[in-house]
Order: structure tokens, then sequence, then C-alpha cells
């Protein structure tokens, strides 16, 4: 493992651990409308209803962080570096969504964007 490789792997777990909150809250805050997908049989049950929209847009993050968390760890376990635009995309996407939603779970991405950001400066 190269010296970024920790901090790649520990922004990974962090993103993925993200995640999983996320999905926990989105299910918890959102059953009423996951309930009522289900009834409506799934298919062709979100357009008209904007409970369910906003719903399945919160929950789409957390497959996503997921995603980015296992490219992550995949980076980590071989000793690649993070490129250092990953870092500083996941950075600016999280100040931008931060800052229009200061109340939000938002700021949790900080410290995976840092540890992104060290492990690309540590490049050999």
């Amino acid at each position: 493992m190269t010296g970024s490789a920790p901090k790649t792997a520990l922004a990974g777990r962090l993103l993925i651990a993200v995640a999983l909150i996320h999905a926990v809250f989105g299910v918890w805050f959102g059953r009423r409308a996951l309930a009522g997908m289900l009834s409506d049989g799934v298919l062709n049950s979100v357009d008209s209803h904007g409970e369910r929209g906003l719903v399945f847009w919160f929950l789409m993050l957390s497959p996503l962080l997921v995603m980015l968390g296992q490219l992550c760890l995949f980076l980590a376990k071989r000793g690649i570096a993070p490129p250092r635009w990953l870092g500083l995309e996941v950075l600016a996407l999280t100040l931008c969504c931060a800052l229009l939603m200061p109340v939000s779970g938002f700021w949790l991405l900080l410290p995976p964007a840092a540890l992104l950001l060290r492990a690309s400066a540590l490049r050999p």
C-alpha cells in the first residue's frame, strides 16, 4: 500500500457509511411514499406524486455514494492514489449542497472529500 492508500480506504468506508445512514433516513422518513409506490405496483408509481419523487431522488444518492466508496476501496487496495479532481469535485458538490441545505447531512461528506484531496497530494 502506498502512503495514500489508508486515506483513500478511509474515505471509501466513510462514503459507504454516509450512504447507509442516508438510506436508513430516506426509508424511515419516506416510508409512506414508499408504501404508496409498492401498493401501486412500483412501475410508473413516482411521476404524478411529488412526495414519491422527492423520496426517490433522496434515495438515489445512497447507491451513488456506495459506488464512489467502492471505487475508493478499489483504488486503495491496488495502491493507486485517487485523482485530485475526484476530491475537488466531491468537495465542490458537498459545499454547494451544504450551503443550499445547511440543515442536512451533506456536511458528513466533508471528511471523505478532505481525505481524497490529501490522498491525491501524497502521490509519489
